[in-house]
């Protein structure tokens, strides 16, 4: 006789197994006795149903509008089969069937709510409550007013990298629709705030508009672009310009080009941006009471986006000639 042929014969033989068996037939016939009970027997029990309201293109709801209303439903527990196994249907509610014009709302009481619900869902069950037990909502079939979009950013950047141009929204303006009080009163919307700290690389972002009392907001979020470039050091020579010297005044400056040094975003170091920095000598400064042969050096302008400007020197030797 084979190995597992003797273990089976003495599992066979054995009154431990014999218990076990026993044990699970037990179970089961008790398993099926319990569900021919229930299933029998009415059962209450909570079902989510969609909620779907068909509203014209120019009508907005003001306040939110629920997506599902939890149904308790009294019924046979085998047929409980069919809300387990298969999708709840969703619930349609047409907007001309339920607004109220004198009051700008649309309503629907539970009564109402209970006898869609009883067409929708199985014809024997019983809908003991439904929350939210109605739906009652503001809307406005005004136009929106077109308002701007104002920013509430706090952003800094790692070290060697800058914020180099405008940011830059998807749109910059939202409409919001509400009632002609409401309206009057609100000239602006705003972004949700946004920190971000030690940036390295263009920040995108969706960013969403705060909601506003008695109001809705469209489109409710906008994207959001804030450029970021990597600063690299750079050396010019710049011819210095005089100024405010009388006109039968010349003034000689040794050298006449002074060494800048700065750090740029690497995008702006081109040909084009090499005048973009003025260095100047100042005709006043000059103490004609305390002769020098040195007279001060200093930035005119300069683009606000350059950091760590430097001179080589902060003075040179001058010749005044008058003509």
């Amino acid at each position: 006789m084979k190995l597992h042929e003797k273990i089976q014969e003495r599992l066979k033989d054995s009154p431990r197994t014999k218990s076990i068996l026993q044990y699970l037939t037990f179970v089961v016939i008790s398993a099926i006795f319990w569900g021919f009970l229930t299933f029998n027997s009415n059962v209450q029990l909570d079902v989510k149903v969609p909620v779907e309201l068909t509203v014209p293109g120019d009508v907005h709801f003001l306040n939110k509008v629920p997506d599902t209303l939890t149904v308790t439903v009294r019924d046979r527990g085998y047929r409980f089969f069919t809300y387990w196994f298969h999708k709840t249907p969703k619930l349609t509610l047409r907007f001309n069937d339920y607004k109220d014009d004198g009051t700008s709302t649309f309503k629907v009481d539970q009564s109402h709510l209970k006898k869609a619900l009883s067409v929708l869902l199985n014809r024997h069950a019983v809908i003991e409550s439904v929350l939210p037990e109605s739906i009652n909502i503001r809307y406005t079939d005004q136009p929106g007013k077109k308002v701007p979009i104002k920013t509430d950013l706090t952003l800094e950047t790692r070290e060697g990298y800058t914020i180099y141009g405008a940011l830059q929204l998807s749109q910059d303006s939202v409409y919001v629709y509400g009632d002609a009080k409401t309206l009057n009163a609100i000239n602006e919307a705003y972004a949700s705030h946004i920190e971000e700290r030690n940036l390295d690389d263009t920040l995108r972002r969706k960013v969403s508009i705060s909601a506003i009392n008695g109001a809705v907001v469209e489109p409710r979020a906008v994207d959001l672009m804030v450029p970021v470039e990597k600063l690299k050091s750079v050396t010019r020579k710049v011819k210095i310009v005089v100024r405010n010297a009388p006109r039968d005044v010349k003034m000689l400056l040794f050298p006449s080009e002074e060494e800048v040094s700065f750090r740029s975003p690497v995008s702006r170091i081109n040909d084009e941006n090499e005048n973009d920095i003025v260095v100047v000598v100042d005709y006043n400064s000059v103490d004609i009471n305390h002769p020098s042969n040195k007279v001060k050096v200093m930035i005119g302008e300069m683009p606000a986006v350059y950091q760590n400007v430097k001179l080589s020197h902060d003075s040179v030797e001058y010749i005044i000639e008058k003509h």
